[in-house]
Parts: structure tokens; sequence; C-alpha cells
């Protein structure tokens, strides 16, 4: 595990700095570019984007994490892996190319007034899909040779550099706005083109099918499709039921609401890099302790990466909801788009209760009992569905948001309790229970009013005395022996050995 958390800490270096550039991106730049309706129209098609390109993938995503460690053998070689790495969402993409331009007219007619502004950016939606996809093919290639850094670098800060320069243009009136966004399905596409370069720096991307490996390993090939099957479905209906809010708010509300939405959602959504981080990493080495039958290992791996997961969503989640108002309060109509503080604050929650059971996913998908997630993903789709109908109406974006809590915490406790009955594991500890009381003391001390009256001034305040004691206290506490060796580490570097550990109890 100290392996996986020196890795994870290294990678995460692009996603911090992928952090500042989504908070400079969301709050200060995209209201300033865009208008709201422009806005929601401009996160709809990255939506968009992402749910068909999941859909393309047909599970070769989990696929991937499964058998590379059937395919790769003593030698190193792949025996013809990237031939069905590539060739399964291809075949997805044609299912979705033809899927868009049969049903064109009737999705354009979903979201009613707005579909005259968002017919035009229906070719970049296309190329948007392609690239977003064999993205996502590279980098977890990437994440099975334990080398994340790179690709999380492409996507966290390059893809979000392009993404800024493209509402720039079109601010400066230098580009259209659908000049701009084709420039921004551009920046996709080079993306995906420097990820194959450094993949080819890692391993010889080989797409001839290996028939005689497959020949000589009978029970692989059938394993694979059935399993890619499941897990495909599966994972169409989990990224549906992640973004579905966002789909029933434009299309019951208006692009306006979504746009609202978006910025409370990715807000809260930055507490999720550490965790998507760690997960990237971890979920290699669960599938390789699973393949070899080490439960004992997958146990402790998955309380540690558990506890880590929470301990750094709940610091993440209490720095922006300590400053939610400041931050409202100095971006470009700011008035108007702090009528999400709400989301982002349900949304918060939800990624807590997410952290809590995430590494779940990768243990079940990865065992016998992987058909269960199927179960779990019609379970969250329906929750999803019934909570976001009823919701919307009477609540609107917060009741969007309320509805992706309530799904969530469906489908984890169904999730942890199936890795429960099913393998005797679990994945909470002592230290969990003592880092809840830690976070709802310090969450009540949140709601202590405005302390000066400029914001920037009082978000710095805040941050020292109320983001310093917190931190103080999951160290103090020894919540992560992880956290606190790595503390310990540069503390003793920073003062040249003077002070290798503050006071704690």
């Amino acid at each position: 595990m100290g392996v996986i958390i020196r890795q994870s800490i290294k990678s995460s270096l692009s996603n911090y700095i992928g952090i500042g550039l989504a908070f400079l991106s969301l709050f200060l730049l995209q209201p300033l570019f865009y208008s709201p309706k422009e806005l929601g129209a401009v996160r709809l098609l990255i939506e968009s984007a992402a749910v068909l390109s999941s859909f393309a993938l047909m599970g070769t995503n989990y696929s991937i994490n499964r058998y590379f460690p059937h395919f790769q053998t003593a030698d190193k070689k792949l025996h013809g892996f990237f031939f069905w790495a590539f060739c399964i969402p291809t075949l997805g993409y044609l299912l979705v190319l033809t899927g868009l331009l049969f049903f064109r007219e009737p999705l354009l007619s979903l979201f009613k007034k707005d579909a005259a502004l968002l017919e035009p950016l229906y070719p970049m939606l296309v190329f948007m899909v392609l690239f977003s996809l064999y993205q996502t093919v590279m980098e977890t290639c990437a994440a099975n040779h334990g080398r994340t850094a790179i690709p999380n670098f492409l996507r966290e800060v390059m893809l979000r550099s392009f993404v800024i320069a493209s509402g720039y243009c079109f601010y400066k009136d230098w580009l259209s706005f659908s000049q701009s966004l084709w420039l921004m399905s551009g920046a996709y596409g080079l993306v995906f083109l420097f990820n194959v370069i450094f993949i080819r720096k890692l391993t010889l991307i080989d797409i001839k099918p290996d028939l005689q490996f497959l020949r000589e390993n009978p029970g692989l090939k059938n394993d694979m499709i059935r399993y890619t099957a499941f897990l495909f479905l599966g994972g169409l209906t989990g990224l549906v039921v992640s973004k579905i809010d966002f789909f029933m708010v434009s299309s019951m509300k208006m692009l306006d609401d979504t746009a609202i939405y978006s910025i409370g959602f990715y807000l809260a959504m930055l507490i999720d890099i550490p965790k998507r981080t760690l997960l990237q990493i971890a979920t290699p080495v669960f599938s390789r302790h699973m393949k070899a039958n080490e439960h004992h290992e997958v146990e402790k791996l998955y309380q540690r990466s558990t506890l880590n997961q929470f301990m750094a969503a709940t610091v993440l989640f209490y720095l922006i909801w300590i400053n939610v108002d400041n931050m409202y309060a100095i971006m470009p109509r700011g008035d108007y788009y702090a009528q999400g503080k709400w989301v982002v604050f349900l949304i918060g929650i939800t990624r807590l209760v997410d952290a809590l059971g995430a590494s779940a996913g990768p243990i079940i998908a990865n065992s016998p009992h992987y058909a269960w997630t199927l179960i779990n993903f019609a379970i969250a789709l329906t929750t999803a569905i019934i909570a976001n109908y009823l919701l919307i109406p009477v609540y609107g974006i917060n009741g969007a948001a309320a509805g992706t809590l309530i799904t969530f915490l469906c489908t984890q406790t169904f999730g942890v309790s199936i890795i429960y009955f099913k393998m005797k594991l679990h994945p909470f500890t002592r230290n969990q229970g003592i880092l809840i009381l830690i976070f709802a003391v310090m969450m009540g001390l949140s709601f202590t009013g405005r302390w000066i009256e400029n914001p920037i001034g009082e978000s710095i305040l805040k941050t020292i005395i109320l983001g310093g004691a917190y931190g103080y206290l999951l160290y103090a506490f020894h919540i992560s022996q992880e956290v606190n060796s790595l503390v310990n580490k540069y503390l003793a570097k920073l003062t040249g050995n003077r002070i290798k550990k503050l006071p704690g109890f």
C-alpha cells in the first residue's frame, strides 16, 4: 500500500494543478466567457461525450484491468492484447455513430427551446466521443504498466488548458461559438495522440491478434466475452446514473439551470480527484491479488485505500465548503450562479459516500461475483430516474443533487454488502469512526458566518485557521499511517531533521 500511496501522490501533482485550472475555468473564466445558456450548452456537450464514449467502450476499460495480467507472460509479451483493447471500442463507436445519425431529431427535440443552440454542436459530439473513447483505453493501458502521471497530466492539465483557451478565443471574438468548440474537440484528439506516443515508449503497441494464444487458453476467451458483456452493461448504467441529473435538468428545466447546476456540481467533484488517482493505481493491484486468491492482501488494500480516499475527500470537501460563499462572491455573475450553493453541499456529501464504497467496485469486478454489479447498477438506474423525476420539478437543481445523493447511498451500500456477504471483507476501521467525528465537529465550526467583509481575505483566514486545524487533528489522531509517515518525512527534510514529527494524541 505504501508504494501505491507514493505513486498516487506523485501522479496527483498534475491533478492538483488540474484542480487549480478547473477552479479557474469553472468559477472565473467560463462564467465570464459564456452566457449561462451558452455555458449550459458547453457542459451538456462534454457530459454527452462522456456518456456516449462510455457506451462505446463496451466494458473494455474493466476488462483491460482484469485480463492484462492474463495476457502478459513472463517474457513481457502481450499476445495481441492491444488488438482486443482497440477492436471492441471501435465496434462500440460505430454503434454510437449509427445511433447519433438515425436519432438526431428525436434527441434534439428533448431539449425543446434550446434545440436550436445545440444543433450546430452535434458534429463536434461525434469527434469528442471518438477521442474520449480512445483516450480512456490508453490511460487504462498506462495504469496497468504502473504509469499514470503523464496520462493524468494530459487529461487534467493539457486538456483543461485547451478548454480555457477555446473559451478565451470566443470571448475575444477571435472565433465564433461553434468554432471555439471545434477547437475544444480538437484538443481531445491531441491528448489522445500524446497518450499513444507515451504508451509506445512503455511497450510495443501491436494490434495484430494472437489467435494461437487464445487457442492455447480456451477458457480465457469465453470468460472475457462473458465478463466484458456484464461489465459493459453495468459500467454504462453506472455512468448514465452519474450523469442523468445533467440530462434531466437540461430537458425538464433550461440550459441556464444546467449551467448553474454544473458549476456547483463540478466544484464538489474536485473532491474526487485523489480518489480517481488512487483507484487508477490500486485497481490493477486488486486484479493481481484477486487472480492469486490473496484475500488477506485484498482486505488490507481495501481498508487502507478506503480510509485514505475518505480522508482526502473530507479534507477537500471541508476546504471547499468553508470557502464556497467567497468563491461565488468573486466569480463573474456570482449572485446568479450562487443558486447552486446547496448543490455543492449535497454533491459533496455524495462524494464522501462514494469514497467510502469506491474500492468495492474493483474488488467485485475482479471477483467471481462480478455479475452482481449488473444488479447494483439496475437498482441505481431505477433509483436515479425515480428520484430525479420526483425531486427536480419540486426542488429544481437541489432536487437533482438530492436524487444523486439518494442513488449513491443505495449503490454503495449494496456494493459493500455484496463483498461482505460473499467474501467476508469490509472496508471499515476504527479510524474512520474517529475521522467522521472530527469532520462533524469541524463542519459545525464552518457555519460561523462571515468573519471579515473581503472575500479573498476571509478565504485565506478561514483556510489557514479552520483548514489548518482540521489537518492537524487528522495528523494528531493518527488517522492514516501512510499520510503521517509522509508528513513526518517532509517535515524532517524541511527542518534539517530538527523536527521529525508533530505532537499528537
